[in-house]
């Protein structure tokens, strides 16, 4: 089978599993209402047979129906949950798969960092509220819908047409009041509670700069505003959930009173069986609120969804530079410096031994990182990496340590790590002065590493992958000079590894390196050969 075909046949199968599930829902509300209806009018007919002298009522039928209803909805309440929430998470993980494949489609908006983790982490969110739309808004509207029309038939069969048509009008208000209320309200709410606490995190992460800066006062205004505002919010939405449960109770009353006044049938049981079977049904109506805000959330989240991804920046795209990999080293032509850097518009290209290294050198602004990103991306769609190994791995400027230890960092990289591996590895860039191990924990996002300990362990986890092609972004930032000049002679004799570096300055220990390919961007400079 065509792996084109499977998608469509995971769909299909995820379709006919939701609508399995909405006709369990429908099957078990029916059920309730049904058993609510029958046996308001058995206890009703029994009661009058009782109060009669001579009765030939009998129980048996009725009785029968009403044990038949609870196990039909027993029944159906346990095989709807079972079936809409796999049905729920099945549009869950195809929602947070289509997320990932977008981002990785965008290789380069990755490693421009637009793809940061808040993106992520929203979007995630976002993928979620589009799956539970299933539970949360399709399915009471589904059941709303069927039980209103099983109840209008049945009073309509039992009784007369009037009470039935009552019924059917309360019902459409309740939906329209509902369809009316704000349904963004809970979304305002949680978009106010979000930030708080995203500012509360970063307080506490960042105390000891906020305390050096002076600015504990500021902060504690901004976030007893936050606070503020997310209580008015709070408030709004309760008195808008409250005026729409009174205004829908209001009407759901009038309703059961005027469906139970409008029958035709004088008699008790029917009475209690048209006043029972109406308030199910408006009981059930007024789920409809909830299942709008959940629907202006869904929808909400599902545009957010189409819409998030990075915007591609106006840097050249792989498809602008011309680049290659063999096995005696790489090279690039064509590349066009962006907008953005000292010099636009000029053309540069150059090749690397395999083993050797490419400086790129100029000041800020002058479109280094640019370079190395384009690169890196040019790379990876030129070649795939040979024997196992990757094409290329890449050390941005800000790159990113999960929180955790040092171990389960760097075994993104090689699962296959020891502790004492990762120890040596540790040794090896002296980072074992500073007392670190594999079971070190780095704090959220490194914050207890210092800068240069952190440009360490960004490229001893580059390392780790061992690349065709290793790429950093100014390895010797936060470094003393003795540390800086180790680091970079261990990126000066990678036998197996072709290495790209960007720095401001070329230390004198790479200046007399036979093997070290001058690339200027400066003002000063010329293009490369």
């Amino acid at each position: 089978m065509s792996s084109s075909r499977r998608p469509d046949i995971r769909g299909r199968r995820a379709r006919s599993l939701a609508a399995g599930g909405l006709m369990l829902a429908v099957v078990a509300e029916l059920s309730s209402a049904g058993l609510l209806g029958l046996s308001g009018w058995f206890i009703s007919s029994c009661a009058v047979a009782g109060a009669a002298t001579f009765s030939s009522f009998s129980y048996i039928a009725p009785s029968g129906g009403v044990r038949a209803f609870a196990m039909a909805r027993v029944a159906g309440n346990y095989s709807k949950r079972l079936v809409l929430h796999a049905a729920a998470l099945r549009r869950i993980a195809a929602a947070r798969a289509g997320l990932f494949d977008r981002a990785a489609a965008t290789e380069r908006a990755q490693e421009d960092g637009l793809w940061s983790g808040e993106l992520l982490d929203r979007s995630m969110a976002d993928a979620d509220s589009a799956g539970m739309a299933l539970i949360e808004c399709t399915t009471p509207v589904a059941v709303t819908a069927a039980l209103t029309v099983g109840a209008v038939l049945a009073i309509a069969a039992s009784t007369s047409i009037g009470p039935a048509v009552v019924l059917a009008a309360g019902v459409v208000v309740m939906a329209v009041i509902a369809h009316r209320t704000p349904g963004t309200a809970r979304e305002a709410e949680q978009h106010t509670r979000k930030e708080l606490r995203a500012e509360l995190v970063t307080a506490v992460d960042a105390w000891t700069e906020i305390a050096s800066l002076g600015a504990a006062e500021q902060l504690a205004a901004r976030t007893t505003a936050r606070f503020t505002r997310l209580d008015t919010a709070r408030e709004g939405a309760g008195r808008r959930r409250h005026r729409a449960a009174l205004t829908t109770g209001l009407i759901g009353t009038a309703t059961v009173t005027a469906t139970a006044a409008t029958g035709s049938a004088p008699d008790a049981p029917a009475f209690v069986f048209v006043a029972l079977l109406s308030l199910g049904v408006l009981a059930q109506a007024e789920q409809l609120a909830n299942a709008a805000e959940a629907r202006a959330a869904a929808k909400a989240a599902h545009r957010r969804l189409m819409a998030s991804g990075p915007h591609s920046p106006s840097a050249p795209t792989a498809a602008e530079m011309r680049s290659w990999s063999t096995e005696q080293g790489i090279g690039f032509a064509d590349y066009l410096l962006p907008p953005m850097a000292l010099r636009p518009g000029r053309v540069l290209g150059a090749t690397v031994a395999r083993g050797a290294m490419l400086v790129v050198t100029g000041r800020s602004g002058s479109g280094k990182s640019t370079l190395l990103r384009a690169l890196g991306s040019s790379l990876r769609h030129a070649t795939e990496g040979r024997d196992g190994r990757p094409a290329v791995a890449a050390v941005a400027a800000d790159d990113h340590l999960f929180a955790g230890t040092l171990g389960s960092n760097w075994r993104l990289a090689d699962a296959a790590l020891t502790d004492d591996e990762i120890d040596e590895r540790l040794a090896e860039l002296r980072l074992n002065d500073s007392g670190l191990t594999a079971t070190t924990s780095v704090g959220p996002a490194g914050r207890q590493l210092s800068g240069g300990e952190l440009r360490r362990v960004y490229l001893g986890r580059a390392l780790a992958r061992n690349p065709h092609v290793l790429i950093v972004d100014e390895p010797t930032t936060g470094l003393d000079d003795r540390t800086a000049r180790h680091v970079l002679g261990i990126l000066a004799n990678l036998p197996d590894t072709t290495v790209v570096i960007a720095l401001h300055d070329v230390p004198v220990c790479l200046e007399s390196a036979g093997h070290v390919t001058r690339l200027p961007l400066d003002h000063t400079s010329q293009e490369a050969p």
